[in-house]
This record gives structure tokens, sequence and C-alpha cells, in this order.
């Protein structure tokens, strides 16, 4: 978006405090926490034994062996329960925090003095700049928009969410997310047979994310689209747009040469799949 703009998200946030809370978190996500320095972030997963996504999160180092993880809303209680089964003789605390996010759409050197001095880390995803800021206080500035402009936001750069994209059933390299929130070299952790199984396959998982553009007819998310007969993608997330829309959704492995898909008055194209 070229318009610089601050929106008030809403989004979960746990501490994750401790002299062992460093290991602790390498041996229970997906991402190599061992490389984060202080105020830095990466995106990881949190599964379950299975191999299931539990979360698809942000780690953010604030300290030597403290971190928040960052995640989007509803599934701070799951997540804290998750990693509380394993936390027997550990030296770590982990605790909901009652945290504000403001997000500003824009160089960082364009924002504004409000947000001078709050924690904050820049979004790393392609074809958006924007930066995160945190505080337990909430601004009332009125340049403060809501987070439905977020929604159209993150569904316009492609970046997936949790209850959208991602869900309880979900596999990780469906999602397009390994590239960025998986390291390979990193020791064991829960759930990492499967990640490591499902990688190694020439053919991939059953589906795939999408990243589509489409224009003609309204859409909505569960809309499904036939190709052949055969239902081949649905849509997980639709933007609004008078004249084209972006939209994210899983395309099946049987029609992955397919781009280009028209039905009841509705086109979309698949424009980035593969790799988020």
């Amino acid at each position: 978006m070229s318009e610089s703009l601050l929106i008030a998200r809403e989004r979960d946030f746990i501490e994750i405090s401790g002299p062992e809370s460093r290991s602790f978190l390498q041996g229970q996500l997906s991402q190599d926490i061992e490389n984060l320095t202080e105020h830095s972030g990466a995106w990881s997963f949190l599964l379950d034994p299975s191999g299931l996504v539990v979360a698809w999160l942000r780690v953010i180092c604030v300290e030597e062996n403290g971190f928040i993880l960052d995640m989007d809303p509803g599934f701070a209680e799951e997540v804290k329960d998750r990693l509380s089964k394993f936390l027997i003789r550990t030296k770590c605390l982990i605790e909901i925090l009652n945290l504000n996010m403001y997000t500003f759409l824009g160089a960082r050197d364009k924002a504004p003095e409000e947000l001078d001095g709050l924690r904050s880390i820049t979004i790393d995803w392609p074809f958006l700049e924007a930066v995160d800021y945190f505080t337990s206080t909430h601004l009332t500035a009125p340049e403060v928009h809501s987070s439905d402009i977020w929604e159209q936001t993150r569904i316009s750069v492609g970046m997936p969410a949790m209850g959208h994209e991602i869900t309880a059933k979900t596999i990780p390299a469906a999602t397009g997310l390994v590239e960025r929130s998986v390291s390979f070299d990193k020791g064991c952790y829960t759930g990492q047979e499967l990640v490591a199984r499902v990688d190694s396959r020439v053919a991939g998982p059953p589906k795939h994310l999408v990243f589509l553009k489409g224009s003609g007819n309204p859409l909505s998310p569960g809309t499904v689209f036939l190709h052949e007969g055969k239902e081949i993608l649905e849509l997980t997330s639709v933007s609004e747009g008078e004249d084209e829309f972006f939209a994210l959704g899983y395309r099946h492995r049987s029609a992955e040469n397919v781009t280009e898909i028209e039905q009841n008055g509705s086109f979309v194209q698949v424009i980035r799949t593969n790799s988020f």
C-alpha cells in the first residue's frame, strides 16, 4: 500500500522467560531459536507430536533468555497448554501477556512520533513494508485505523493466518511456509518427523496454498472451484475490491498445472505458489 497507515491489531502474546527458556523453545518450535539475537524475530511452527500445526507464530527475542511468542488472536491458551505439557523440571516460565499491537504500514522513519521508544520489529514479508509496535497501553490518536484494514492488507500480499489458511488439520508442507518457518539444521523438536518425511517426498503434500488474483463476481471464503468435474481449489481468504480482488486458497496437487479458472462469472489466476 502506498499510503502510510497506523493500524490497531488484535494479537495474542506469550512470554517465555528463565535461564532455560532458549533451550526449551529450541526443543518445541520448528525454527532455530539458538540463532536468534536480541531484538530479532523469526516465524515458526508449534506442532503436535503427529506433526500437525498447533500454531504458526513469530518468536521475538527480547533478551538473552527472554522471548515473546506473537500469534493470531484466540490461540494463546492452546499454545500455553501445549508448551506447559513439556515443562518438566525446566527453569522456564510461560505467561500470557496483555499487550497491544499497532502496525505501521510504511517505512520505519515515517512512523508517528507516538511510537518512538516502543518495542518494535519489522515485518519480514515480501511486498510489505511495515513495522509492528508493542505496548501495554492503548493509543488513542485519531489516525489509528481498525484491524479490518490489516485483514485486507495481509490478503493482498498473500500472508496466511491462523483460523483461515492454517488450522489444526494443517501440515506445514501444505502452507508454503516451511522455508521461512522451519530449520532443517537444528536438533529434534516436537513434530519434526512428519515435516522431514513430507519434505523428502517428490510429489509433496496433497494440496498446497496458493496466492490468487481475481475479477468478476465477488467471492467468499469456502468457495470451491471445479475443473473437469473435480474440486481443485478452495478459497480460504478473499479481499474486497470493486474491479479485482486477491485471495488465498488451497489447490489440489493433481491440478498444479491449472493456473487460471473461470466459474460462474468469476475469474481467478494463480500468481504465487510453493513458497511464501
